[in-house]
């Protein structure tokens, strides 16, 4: 597949196109379709092709969703084949779980962009490819695959918005440090570049079902929670008719200055930069007593705190929806 091929697709999925090429050569349908027909009558047939060539070594294969079961391992048959034969006949599936991961992951990433319009003049850069392919093709559960898709989509869309540091520490993160962050996004606020959750002794450890000091520490040492102590956030000083902000999931919450406030402090625990970048991929469901804790910690006489949806980012200009203002 070629640029001339993709006359009426959306730029995104062009740069898609360009992206996938470079990464791992030629692109075909496949790579952009998400189990149609005639993408699954292509996986089968490769699968066929090899599930043919491993009957001479492993004896009877399967193919059921997906999945590759061997029903029995035939001495006689793998003594039929040389030893370098053997290893070929490794090597070719090995390397088809690996196409058949790229593609997913890549199918994944078009369903991400098929309802954008625009894209960054900029590319994502050459050995950011090169490295997110790498890690691809080994990536085989189908909710990871899910996960990767939607960063390569978010680096088209945004170049930069995974450094390759990101991508290493989603690399070795186990399932269950993946599930612990998920838990630990539902109570990260957004400041510009920084992530960060109040003292969990305040609110997060009091919540069931949710997180604890183990949990948190284990974040650290995968490279999400930033290895410190909790630090000092703070608003400064403001004057009256002055609004401080924290984004928090899909919501803003306002604190508005109806007369002159001091300074306001508050330990917090801070996310590492892979830790802020990987939250993008993290569907948070706002907490509403989460938004009241949030206010009665920085709230001083003088102060009108609201919340409201984001209803999309311009740059530094955020729209918004109707607030709403607490009690």
């Amino acid at each position: 597949m070629e640029i001339k091929d993709l006359a009426g697709v959306s730029e995104p999925l062009k740069r898609l196109v360009e992206v996938i090429a470079e990464g791992v050569g030629a692109v075909t349908e496949p790579y952009l379709t998400k189990r149609n027909a005639d993408a699954r009558a292509y996986e089968i047939r490769i699968i066929s092709q090899a599930m043919a060539e491993s009957r001479l070594l492993l004896g009877g294969t399967e193919y059921e969703d997906g999945k590759i079961k061997i029903l029995r391992s035939s001495q006689e048959s793998s003594e039929q084949l040389s030893l370098p034969s053997r290893a070929e006949s490794r090597q070719a599936y090995q390397e088809l779980r690996k196409q058949q991961n790229i593609e997913s992951i890549s199918a994944n990433s078009a369903q991400e962009l098929i309802s954008e319009n625009k894209v960054s003049e900029e590319k994502p850069e050459s050995e950011w490819i090169n490295r997110f392919f790498e890690i691809a093709e080994n990536i085989s559960t189908e909710d990871l695959q899910y996960l990767w898709g939607k960063i390569l989509a978010g680096e088209i869309q945004k170049p930069g918005s995974f450094s390759l540091r990101t991508l290493e520490t989603l690399k070795n993160m186990s399932r269950q440090e993946a599930e612990n962050f998920c838990k630990l996004g539902r109570y990260v606020l957004r400041l510009r570049d920084m992530a960060f959750y109040i003292d969990p002794e305040q609110y997060i450890f009091n919540r069931e079902n949710t997180l604890g000091f183990k949990e948190i520490f284990a974040l650290k040492d995968a490279g999400i929670v930033a290895d410190s102590d909790l630090l000092n956030f703070s608003f400064e000083p403001c004057s009256a008719g002055t609004t401080s902000q924290l984004l928090y999931g899909s919501l803003i919450i306002l604190f508005e200055r109806e007369k002159d406030t001091s300074k306001i402090a508050s330990k917090v625990g801070v996310l590492t930069k892979a830790g802020a970048e990987l939250l993008k991929l993290v569907s948070i469901e706002p907490d509403m007593e989460y938004i009241q804790a949030i206010a009665q910690l920085f709230y001083v006489e003088g102060m009108k705190v609201a919340w409201a949806t984001v209803l999309r980012e311009e740059g530094d200009y955020i729209h918004l929806g109707n607030k709403t203002y607490l009690e």
